[in-house]
């Protein structure tokens, strides 16, 4: 089995190679490679499986996705335009990508000898040996072109393995072929729940658990409206699967979940000419116990019941939890309003001392947290306004937050919660959440089903409002998108006010627990 790790000057490296049918999912890269910032072999075979569970669910995702299309993930010759992609294909794609850079690796190691052989072919063939002189015969040799005799190589191999499948009835399915987007109002066939799908989410990057999402709610639609290309839905059709929903007893949330994946869909399809109009546009429920069931921010006595349980008060690590991650991640959403995820997927190198100028032009130095969006980490965020950077609150710091990080670097981890696994849509805090959830109900005695992780959001939100914390501030901590002008940095609140607006933040009547350790 591949273990995916290689060695740089006694480092250890995570390095696999993208299967050349899915490269054009992953803006044509060839390969993942990234440090595992360690020099010691079973921490580097660690970290390298927990980044191959992590690039699994990637191109499992662009495998849905292909599959969803019905297409060949880019790439392909004309010879096998068209045709769908098996993973063994993708498999034995893979096997020889590997190859190649193994190849090349050893093509590096070479380098020497190489430099070495041109100076001696530099000389006359009376001061070479008869060896050297014969290579060098072959270099001067008009009908010899080494890169010309690879691509026939090449050619010869692919044409070997497209006959083999002559015979394979599976590979020779051909599906429909996509339309041109101007050609597509004169073309029937094109369906919601295969090219208007796959078309959205490659343009949109939307991950796996979307794409999951939006295509099950059209195969919900189709089951109740009928099958039809995406031209042909009309508002009537729309408004039959509104009312079968209801009818069918779904919940009023639901079925707006539903209709708005719908509507965006159809709007997709409309704003690249798949589609005259927006079938779904202004239908909608109305869920007047929306606002009741709505999640809301913890109250004083939650806060106090979750900051008191067993994790603070005794220093019981529940194995769910994750180690310390039980421990940091609701006090790092309370003293920051940041996502689960974004807290969760969080590297050592996103906790970072930063100089910034105060009112005066005075340098100042002050501990932030990067919230961003990295393809070779794997992480992720919801939107553009939510990357950021976020000071680190007094009270993290005494608590022992950037000791913390200092442990986890001192043994050689890569990420603040090296526990955490993901699931396979790359989610690593999926099962933490699920475990949280449960410690709060049933541990804590949080009951409040609007009291979710989440509600360490809200609780940021009313606290830092009832301090005074000016609005845009409060904006650009939490990544929210808005009118303010404080959308990034440089165009609104520097980082001193940012950095004076977290100093203001407290939670009044909350004691919180003894520090870390």
């Amino acid at each position: 089995m591949c273990t995916h790790l290689t060695k740089r000057q006694s480092v250890y490296y995570f390095r696999r190679v993208i299967p050349v049918n899915l490269q054009s999912y992953f803006d044509n890269k060839k390969q993942w490679m990234h440090s595992l910032g360690t020099k010691d072999l079973a921490e580097g075979k660690r970290l390298a499986r927990l980044a191959g569970t992590h690039t699994d669910g990637l191109i499992e995702q662009a495998l849905h996705l292909a599959k969803g299309s019905g297409q060949a993930a880019g790439g392909a010759s004309n010879s096998l335009a068209g045709r769908p992609v098996t993973p063994a294909e993708i498999e034995q794609t893979d096997y020889e990508e590997r190859q190649r850079f193994e190849q090349e690796e050893r093509y590096e190691g070479r380098e020497d000898y190489r430099r070495t052989l041109e100076k001696r072919m530099a000389l006359t063939t009376q001061e070479l040996s008869p060896e050297e002189a014969a290579i060098k015969d072959l270099f001067a040799a008009k009908d010899y072109d080494h890169v010309v005799a690879m691509e026939r190589l090449r050619i010869y191999r692919h044409d070997i393995r497209a006959a083999s499948r002559q015979d394979d009835p599976d590979l020779l399915a051909q599906p429909a072929a996509i339309v041109p987007a101007s050609l597509a109002a004169f073309a029937p066939g094109i369906m919601l729940d295969g090219d208007i799908i796959h078309r959205w989410a490659v343009e949109r990057a939307v991950k796996l658990r979307g794409v999951e999402a939006h295509r099950a709610v059209a195969r919900w639609f189709y089951e109740r409206v009928g099958k039809k290309a995406v031209a042909d839905i009309t508002r009537a059709d729309v408004l039959a699967f509104k009312n079968a929903l209801v009818s069918e007893g779904q919940t009023l949330g639901n079925i707006k979940v539903k209709l708005s994946r719908l509507r965006t869909l159809l709007q997709w399809a409309a704003d690249n000419d798949y589609a005259a109009t927006n079938a779904a546009a202004g239908i909608k429920v109305i869920d007047r116990n929306a606002a009741k069931n709505k999640r809301t921010e913890f109250s004083l006595e939650a806060l106090k019941a979750i900051f008191e349980s067993p994790v603070y008060a005794t220093g019981s690590r529940p194995t769910q939890g994750r180690g310390e991650a039980a421990y940091w991640l609701p006090l790092l959403a309370l003293f920051t309003g940041a996502r689960l995820e974004e807290l969760g997927q969080l590297h050592l190198t996103d906790i970072m001392a930063l100089t910034y100028s105060d009112l005066d032009g005075e340098d100042r130095t002050a501990d932030f947290i990067s919230i961003k969006e990295d393809d070779e980490t794997g992480q992720s965020v919801k939107n553009e306004h939510s990357i950021r950077k976020v000071p680190v609150h007094p009270e993290l710091k005494r608590l022992g937050f950037l000791a913390y990080c200092d442990e986890m670097r001192r043994q050689g981890h890569l990420r603040l919660f090296p526990e955490l696994k993901p699931n396979k849509f790359g989610t690593l805090t999926s099962k933490w959440g699920e475990w949280f959830g449960k410690y709060k109900r049933e541990i804590c005695g949080v009951t409040d089903s609007r009291m979710t992780f989440h509600s360490f959001r809200h609780t940021f939100k009313q606290y830092a409002r009832q301090v005074g914390v000016v609005e845009g501030i409060q904006t650009q901590i939490m990544g929210h998108s808005g009118d303010s002008v404080a959308d990034d940095y440089g165009s609104g609140f520097y980082m001193h006010p940012v950095v004076e607006g977290m100093a203001m933040y407290k939670i009044p009547g909350l004691k919180l627990p003894k520090a870390w350790r």
